[in-house]
């Protein structure tokens, strides 16, 4: 298993479970769960073992509309962070 995506309700937030490594085709598949989603909801990525330049990007669009991230790893966070620094 690559990647497994989880989506629950907590009250009235969703939340959008990250299990795995996000890389090659489990960028599309991020995509494609998020995609129909209304509304600002939470990404957790305590699970979130590996991310490459494709999912790190993915995160930080997914973020740009809205979406918050929490439970990220030190190193995730950092790349995270490194790229929003570049943008300014």
């Amino acid at each position: 298993m690559e990647i497994r995506i989880d989506i629950t309700s907590e009250g009235p937030e969703t939340v959008v479970y990250i299990i795995g490594r996000l890389s090659g085709a489990a960028v599309a598949e991020l995509r494609k769960a998020c995609d129909p989603i209304e509304g600002v909801y939470l990404l957790d990525l305590s699970n979130l073992l590996l991310a490459d330049d494709a999912g790190i990007n993915v995160i930080r669009k997914l973020c740009e509309k809205g979406t918050e991230v929490r439970g990220a790893s030190p190193f995730i966070q950092l790349l995270l962070d490194n790229g929003r620094r570049g943008d300014g």
